[in-house]
Parts: C-alpha cells; structure tokens; sequence
C-alpha cells in the first residue's frame, strides 16, 4: 500500500532536524485555494490534506511551503513564491508548492502530475501521480 502525506508527515516528523508545523487554518486554506484558482493556478485535494496536517515542511533543505503561517518566513509562503515566480503565467494551470537548490515541486493540473522542474529552465526532471509519492522521494533522497 502506498504512503499517504499524512502517514509520511508523522514519519518524517521523527527525522533529527526535520521541520514540520501546526495544521493550516481550515477557512485560510480554503480562501488560499480559491485566490490561487481565481488567479489561473491549480489546486488539488491532496495539497489540502498535506496542509490540513502540517503547514509547510523543512528538511535538509527541502521546503514545502506553508500558507500564511506566522511560524515560518514570508518568503516560504505558498502565495508568495507562486506571485514572485508568475507561475500562472509562467506555468499555466500549475502551483508552485515547495522547492529544493535547484528544484521546484508543481501540481500541474493540465497533466494531472506533480513535477520537479529544474529552477532556471522549468524542465521537468521526475513526474509524480501523487504528492506523497513525489514527497517521499525527495526526502528519502536527502537522507
């Protein structure tokens, strides 16, 4: 059976130096997805599970970003990192959720795949069907 985000959450909680936070706010999480939407990027259920258990991620520098949340920087901020980065224009039907060096983690909705893209040229480097799977890989590839 395959790892759900909440069960890799409570997994990689355990991990030495592994950041995870308290659970987004039901009514900010709705109201995020539906300024994302509204704006041209994507949304998925199992981003909403992912925040409806741990607001953002940290880990051997990987980051989930977090949505509006006073225990991490702005600059991890979800809506941020999509607005700084024009990913609705840049990326369209997509959202930006994490990153790592050189790395981006996307929802794209078009192909119904989470992607890692490359920083600079956004091409693909590993497709996903689920965010668990993609966030399994990159944390067991940091350890």
């Amino acid at each position: 059976m395959k790892n759900s985000v909440k069960d890799l959450l409570k997994k990689y909680a355990k991990i030495e130096f592994a950041e995870t936070y308290q659970a987004c706010d039901v009514n900010i999480l709705e109201e995020s997805a539906k300024l994302l939407i509204d704006s041209g990027h994507a949304w998925a259920p199992e981003l909403s599970n992912f925040y409806l258990e741990s607001n953002g991620f940290f880990y051997n520098g990987i980051y989930i970003f977090s949505i509006r949340s006073e225990e991490v920087p702005e600059d991890y901020d979800l809506l941020v990192q999509n607005v700084q980065w024009n990913i609705s224009e840049r990326l369209p039907e997509c959202v930006l959720f994490g990153r790592s060096d050189e790395e981006v983690y996307v929802y794209n909705k078009a192909e119904k795949k989470y992607q890692i893209l490359d920083f600079t040229g956004w091409d693909e480097y590993y497709a996903f069907e689920t965010m668990a799977e993609l966030f399994e890989f990159v944390v067991t590839e940091r350890r």
